[in-house]
């Protein structure tokens, strides 16, 4: 049996040989530079979020059914059974917080990490968003394209899993409140 702190270096250093792999494949550093702009600004933002300076503006904050209609029709649903492992938090560095004490304790929790990573995603969405932006009016279509697949699939999905998520823990609370 491979230990799991193995394996989490192991796929660390598969998406380290895929990027260096895939930018020898266009013969550019675009999808390097890519990567790092759509994935590098989490962390800032996530900083800014635990320190209580990032919130969510208010007409974000409820979730419409309507959502989660489109959310499964582009999705969404593949990433969340992609990162609902135990290995992802390894991956990606977040260690697993205790068990929660009561169904409450827990909704807080994941109420929060829900809308921390709704942040941290989203604002590096709009960053990336801005430099694609750029790209296009100086006319680096291929950095542009670059840059919008990762995005896309690095904060674009993520937020919407993330609302997907908080739907489900608004519909939780809903009904609690009923009886």
């Amino acid at each position: 049996m491979i230990p799991l702190s193995l394996k989490v270096w192991g796929g660390r250093a598969l998406l380290v040989f895929a990027i260096v792999f895939l930018c020898w494949l266009v013969d550019s550093p675009n999808p390097a530079l890519a990567f790092a702009l759509a994935w590098g600004p989490n962390g800032l933002f996530l900083a800014g979020f635990m320190n209580g300076k990032l919130h969510l503006p208010r007409f974000l904050e409820r979730v419409h059914a309507m959502e989660l209609i489109l959310y499964r029709w582009i999705g969404v649903g593949l990433v969340k059974r992609l990162v609902a492992t135990d290995v992802w938090p390894l991956v990606v560095g977040i260690e697993q917080a205790p068990l929660p004490r009561d169904r409450n304790e827990f909704l807080v929790r994941v109420d929060l990490s829900t809308k921390g990573a709704e942040i941290c995603h989203g604002l590096t969405f709009m960053l990336a968003l801005a430099v694609t932006v750029v790209c296009l009016t100086v006319g680096w279509n291929s950095a542009a394209g670059w840059i919008l697949v990762f995005n896309v699939a690095l904060n674009g999905y993520p937020v919407m899993l993330q609302r997907s998520n908080r739907w489900r823990i608004q519909q939780i609370r809903a009904n609690h409140d009923r009886h």
